[in-house]
């Protein structure tokens, strides 16, 4: 099967390690994958690539300052030049994007969302929401990564197929630069308190730092590390030099080797508002540790099976919330080694295969219908 895969970029984040994740899958299965991002400025890829997936940067084929009909024109022209099976698009204005550029081509668009749409955060513009309300109608198929963002889904495009696919988890998680090693910042007695993600207001990175201040002094073996970059980083440093625990609470920036943390980690905390899938919580149970999230609309309730395998909190009231949960399971070990014992469970319930069988049977029933639409119309 001949696949394009459209992305934003490559550059970062949790949309594009798992396009990385399912374009080398899909071509160790003999696909022919071709993974194109699609944003103005070339960029680079940090997720290791096989070397049987295409890259191919959609700015390469425009001219420096293309706009977005220039953009939208080539793209269309590269649909009709590629001549895939399917494309399949990730994120909001990429799923517009493609569903434009490929009508009329005979090309269906398998177009994913990756954040609950009504909680995206800064919300999408205007004029992306108008026309990917008139747009989605037209995919051959839509995935969502919860039941609540398949339930919003089916609400703009009764008439689209709409299948619930979760991403995919496979270890040992590959490394990519820059590596922060953990030696390089805790010593091996040291306990750690883990926080992964993008430095931002809807991961509500304050709400770790505030309940560590707290707990800091009676547990003095213990430090917070904070592994990500964004707006807020460097307020949150300013924060934690005038709390005095610049030995104590640790934001490095981006960290290409977070499997290295999550075998380190003694507990991870997701402090999100918002989530679409969040693939960092999955990866630190993935690896049995003790995890603490915010019961949010999306996500973390998925990955709990019910409250199982996470500490998942009311999320309401959440600074006491918080210190609660954190101080509970600070002072038991046993307790946190068993809740991550539960958390390992992941691994097989997000297993690559199980993912990847449930794309295939998407794929392969979205091209089969799409060849049997077309053989009636052309008889």
């Amino acid at each position: 099967m001949k696949i394009l895969f459209l992305v934003s970029s490559m550059q970062g984040g949790g949309a594009e390690r798992v396009a990385a994740l399912l374009a080398n899958a899909w071509a160790a299965r003999g696909h022919d994958v071709k993974l194109m991002p699609t944003f103005s400025a070339r960029g680079n890829c940090v997720y290791p690539l096989s070397e049987s997936v295409h890259l191919d940067f959609l700015s390469d084929h425009c001219a420096p300052t293309a706009g977005r009909l220039a953009r939208l024109m080539t793209l269309r022209r590269l649909i009709r030049s590629i001549r895939p099976d399917v494309i399949v698009s990730f994120l909001s204005h990429v799923n517009v994007a493609a569903l434009i550029s490929a009508l009329g081509t005979g090309v269906p668009v398998v177009a994913c969302e990756r954040t609950y749409p009504p909680l995206l955060s800064p919300p999408l513009p205007l004029s992306y929401r108008l026309l990917r309300r008139l747009t989605y109608p037209f995919a051959a198929a839509l995935v969502a990564q919860t039941q609540l963002m398949a339930a919003w889904m089916r609400r703009r495009a009764p008439w689209t197929e709409t299948a619930i696919i979760a991403n995919p988890i496979l270890l040992p998680m590959i490394d990519t630069e820059p590596a922060v090693p953990p030696s390089s910042l805790v010593n091996d007695a040291a306990r750690v308190l883990l926080w992964v993600g993008r430095v931002d207001t809807v991961k509500r990175p304050e709400l770790a730092i505030d309940a560590f201040a707290v707990l800091a002094n009676r547990f003095p073996n213990w430090v917070l590390v904070m592994l990500g970059d964004g707006p807020r980083r460097a307020g949150l440093q300013t924060s934690v030099a005038e709390k005095g625990l610049d030995d104590r609470i640790f934001l490095p920036g981006f960290a290409g080797n977070l499997g290295a943390w999550y075998e380190r980690a003694d507990i991870y905390l997701l402090s999100s508002s918002t989530e679409g899938f969040p693939n960092s919580l999955l990866e630190a149970m993935a690896h049995g540790v003790a995890s603490v999230a915010f019961d949010i609309p999306t996500g973390p309730a998925e990955l709990s099976h019910d409250r199982q395998r996470l500490l998942l909190l009311s999320d309401d009231n959440q600074s006491a919330r918080l210190l609660e949960a954190l101080q509970s399971l600070m002072t038991d070990g046993n307790g946190r080694r068993a809740l991550g014992e539960r958390a390992r469970d992941v691994t097989e319930t997000y297993s690559l295969d199980r993912i990847l069988g449930q794309w295939d049977r998407l794929l392969e029933e979205v091209t089969k219908r799409h060849h049997a639409r077309g053989n009636r119309l052309s008889s």
